[in-house]
């Protein structure tokens, strides 16, 4: 008989449950629940840790009555493990004796530490030493300055590092402690390399990083390898006590094990609101000064593999924007049909920096900019250069990592919304002259959490797993002219660059 793995996807707006097969990762019982998201002012964002736990609960709940409803074979008992992905960089407080938490959780997006990161980055050895011993730059992003705002301002947490009790985590560890009955406080390496305070070099909190945040490694959770042992569950409602957690990833790097992009050379992207980028460069540590980060892809107890990661700020978002803001399309599959009903205007092209230029450009001030209208110019070529401007961003992050680790990307996986749209994954294979992988389940992040539970149950080589490849895109354009397609777009990029330069 079937055995499942339960995987729980902590997101950033909400927690999603499902149960995946371990015969063939199909998925039954899926469930996402929202929850509140806290705005105390501008530029500061919040969640409360019992919201988070509480929807959890709830989450694994519904999941277990769907997957009851959905496989008549199916019940507790055969759950054999849990895997768990989560929004990465997110951090709070709580007391390791009593479970209290000192206060809400400080989400990636909030902005309170800006001036403190801002006065470190101007220290030019600081800022050198904080990129080659973590890959990251120094920006409130990242967890180590939130845990050092919550020590300088959080009584509670301030009262409890000095009597021992202090626990300092991100949501994973956080999950680990209370679904474990608060015997295990753990993290992975995928998370822990996001906290600002980890040294890939060595695979370990970094003494000179601790003593920069004033952090006590005391009240950090142990890092363990991301497909191992993590604990057991105790006292859960709705769970039986024992089952094993065996899988923790941060979610890009489980979007990444979802894709199967365990090799080197293989990267995805996953198509959100932004687009988020990760190659597999192996053991090799890369690090690059161009403003793409280097942080751990997945860990097994033998070894860690790395990986280069490059965010743009609008993909899904650009067909929100046409949808939004002037009605010109009801979805992203309307859009593609609209965008091939006219020929194209290769002289129409959309620089989409609606919320700013990201890597490696990193100006805050750009806006997004249109190019070549004419009097002839119709609204089907302007969706088009929307949309091309999403797959032609993709493939600048995409050549900037392999100009960086010297690696040629051999394979992309694509997932999220927008790679259901097959005009836009077509373009993306041609401008990109790689092969383009939709598996036939996007839910990668949920998909790849259970991957990793599964060959950390078994005790499996990550080879071990195989994913169903719904569609291919190949490479339908010559080279010659999709490199001339790209140059003419960064020509138009640089253009707004030096337009709103400071």
């Amino acid at each position: 008989m079937t055995d499942f793995i339960l995987s729980i996807d902590e997101g950033t707006t909400g927690i999603q449950a499902s149960f995946f097969s371990m015969d063939d990762f199909s998925m039954l019982g899926n469930n996402k629940i929202e929850f509140p998201q806290i705005y105390p002012r501008p530029g500061l964002v919040e969640h409360n840790p019992e919201d988070i736990w509480n929807t959890t609960i709830k989450a694994i709940e519904n999941s277990l009555k769907f997957a009851e409803g959905e496989k008549s074979s199916f019940n507790q008992k055969k759950i054999a493990a849990i895997g768990i992905t989560n929004q990465r960089e997110t951090c709070l407080a709580w007391n390791k004796k009593t479970g209290e938490v000192a206060g809400n959780a400080i989400v990636w997006q909030d902005r309170r530490t800006a001036e403190f990161c801002d006065h470190l980055k101007r220290n030019e050895t600081v800022r050198k030493m904080i990129l080659q011993k973590t890959g990251l730059v120094c920006d409130p992003y990242f967890s180590a300055s939130k845990m050092h705002w919550i020590l300088e301002q959080n009584m509670k947490a301030k009262q409890w590092a000095l009597t021992g009790e202090l626990a300092l985590g991100t949501i994973d560890s956080f999950i680990i402690w209370r679904l474990t009955g608060g015997q295990s406080f753990v993290t992975d390496h995928t998370n822990a390399s996001r906290t600002m305070l980890y040294n890939l070099h060595t695979g370990s909190y970094d003494p000179e990083l601790l003593k920069l945040f004033s952090i006590p490694e005391s009240a950090l959770p142990e890092i363990k390898p991301s497909i191992g042992r993590f604990g057991f569950t105790k006292g859960v409602p709705g769970l039986p006590d024992g089952i094993p957690i065996t899988g923790i990833l941060g979610d890009q790097q489980a979007a990444l094990f979802g894709q199967n992009c365990v090799q080197q050379g293989e990267a995805k992207i996953t198509f959100g609101t932004g687009a988020f980028l990760l190659m597999n460069t192996g053991e090799n540590v890369v690090t690059s000064d161009e403003g793409i980060l280097t942080t751990v892809a997945y860990s097994t107890a033998q070894r860690r593999t790395f990986a280069l990661e490059g965010s743009a700020f609008i993909a899904g978002a650009a067909v929100q924007f046409m949808r939004d803001n002037f009605g010109w399309v009801k979805n992203s599959s309307e859009s593609a049909e609209l965008a091939m009903g006219y020929p194209r205007d290769e002289d129409v092209l959309f620089v989409p920096s609606l919320a700013g230029l990201g890597a490696p450009y990193w100006n805050p001030k750009a806006r997004g900019v249109l190019f070549g209208l004419s009097r002839g110019t119709q609204k089907s070529q302007i969706i088009r250069a929307v949309l091309e401007s999403i797959a032609l961003q993709n493939v600048q992050l995409l050549r900037l990592m392999e100009k960086v680790s010297g690696q040629k990307i051999v394979r992309v996986g694509v997932d999220g919304g927008a790679s259901r749209n097959d005009f836009l994954m077509q373009f993306q294979a041609n401008i990109l002259q790689t092969l383009l992988a939709r598996p036939a389940n996007i839910e990668t992040t949920s998909l790849g959490a259970a991957m990793a539970a599964c060959v950390g149950v078994l005790e499996e080589d990550v080879t071990f797993n195989k994913i169903e490849i719904a569609r291919e895109f190949r490479p339908e354009m010559p080279e010659a002219l999709a490199n001339a397609s790209l140059y003419k777009w960064l020509k138009a990029v640089d253009c707004v660059n030096l337009f709103y330069k400071s």
